[in-house]
């Protein structure tokens, strides 16, 4: 193989490529030994067809065809290891010259990942947020679990603060229903402050089998920009109403959550201690990301359109896919932030694309230059204890897909990234 490079600029390159007359001919057997297989011949058995004699039979383009591809694709493969290229899409080849058997220059316009020109990893300046849980955090656990084994007893009088209620209940704005305003048997522990502020004391007061309007506004702040400081009113049918009991918080509770529990110090001593790593390992994920955030904004990162359009997609599939849960669409999504689809890619789905398309190549970056690699042991060990979690076969299936060990493999290389950066900037 001969071949020369020339540089297009934009991340673009072209090799003009003359492959070996020894090569070239050696690709045409092959093709001939192949396409040989189906040919028929009078004295022959299928299958044994001798190639010189084959070779007559065989049409000349498919022979041509398959010949070419394979040349060409084993040189491709060739060229990009000699070159040490890393692709960002399929080359643009063009064939400029062939003679069967003989002959065969091709040329290929390639896209490659561009260079990346980090900041130093070692000298960022994100902190790891500090971890503090305090009693209030240990208390809110154990009035959940009190919650959990409450026992409930339904009642006749008027709803109080503490009672167990089950409605439904419906929204409504501008007279017209809103999505995510409905429920059917809702169960709601009044004051709690699950739901927005009002919602619950406007039920304290009512009967078992009560129906009523309720009129509220939702917080200026809410999520949702469309009902963000909307007035609304809820239509509300009151089905039943509990009284909740909560078991005493003494050393036989304690044991009632687990029999290793002798006391109520121990079980709150052990929240505390279940608390304390979920929070260390929620600041290490925050610590991790931060200065992964810090380190592409101070690099130097040109992202090819290309990669910019291959996230737009992925994100808008995942984007759409969580709308899925909610019951919406991007449509109507667009409808309620009263946003043209133009608008939203503008600001928020080709911001958000780029952003990730110039973390996944910094991340590249930095797992060549530290030569991060993973072993097939670990990609299984992994996907052992993603299998664990399912029973349903259909996940099974899919979580045992190359594609999903690819993606096993990928994310455990990020994983081993983002440890070495902090483990360089604690």
């Amino acid at each position: 193989m001969k071949h020369t490079r020339k540089d297009l600029g934009n991340n673009k390159i072209e090799y003009r490529v003359e492959i070996a007359p020894e090569d070239v001919a050696r690709h045409h057997n092959a093709a001939v030994k192949k396409l040989s297989r189906d040919v028929r011949v009078a004295g022959f058995r299928k299958g044994h067809v001798p190639p010189e004699i084959a070779a007559k039979h065989v049409d000349p383009s498919a022979l041509n065809d398959q010949a070419v591809n394979t040349a060409v694709n084993a040189t491709l493969v060739e060229l990009i290891n000699v070159e040490q290229l890393q692709l960002l899409d399929r080359p643009d080849v063009t064939v400029t010259k062939f003679v069967p058997a003989q002959t065969l220059e091709f040329t290929a316009v390639m896209q490659i990942v561009p260079s990346v020109k980090l900041a130093n990893p070692k000298k960022l300046t994100a902190k790891k947020p500090p971890v503090t849980i305090d009693s209030q955090d240990v208390d809110a656990v154990i009035e959940r679990l009190r919650t959990n084994s409450a026992t409930k007893k339904e009642v006749k009088r008027a709803a109080e603060n503490g009672d167990e209620v089950l409605i439904d209940f419906t929204g409504i704005k501008d007279g017209v229903e809103f999505d995510g305003g409905q429920a059917k048997d809702y169960t709601l522990v009044l004051g709690s402050n699950s739901l927005i502020p009002g919602f619950e004391d406007g039920i304290v007061g009512q009967k078992s089998g009560a129906k009523f309007d309720l009129p509220l506004k939702f917080p200026k702040d809410y999520g949702v920009k469309n009902l963000a400081g909307a007035a609304v009113v809820f239509k509300i049918v009151l089905k039943k109403v509990s009284s909740v009991k909560l078991p005493e918080l003494d050393d036989k509770f304690a044991s009632t959550v687990a029999p290793d529990f002798k006391t109520l110090i121990d079980l709150r001593n052990d929240i505390k201690k279940g608390l304390t790593a979920r929070a260390e390992q929620e600041s290490l994920q925050k610590f991790q990301n931060n200065l992964l955030d810090e380190l592409v904004e101070k690099s130097t990162v040109e992202v090819p359109e290309i990669l910019i359009e291959d996230q737009s997609t992925a994100l808008e599939k995942q984007f759409s896919e969580n709308l899925a849960y909610r019951g919406l669409t991007v449509d109507k999504y667009l409808e309620q932030e009263k946003l043209t689809r133009d608008e939203w890619v503008e600001k928020e789905l080709r911001p958000a694309a780029e952003k990730r398309a110039k973390t996944g190549l910094a991340i590249a970056q930095l797992t060549r230059e530290w030569g991060i690699t993973v072993s097939d042991e670990e990609v299984a060990a992994a996907q052992a204890r993603i299998l664990a979690q399912y029973n349903d076969p259909k996940l099974i299936e899919r979580f045992s897909s190359p594609e999903a060990l690819d993606q096993i493999r990928n994310d455990l290389a990020i994983a081993k990234v983002l440890q070495r950066l902090a483990e360089l900037n604690s």
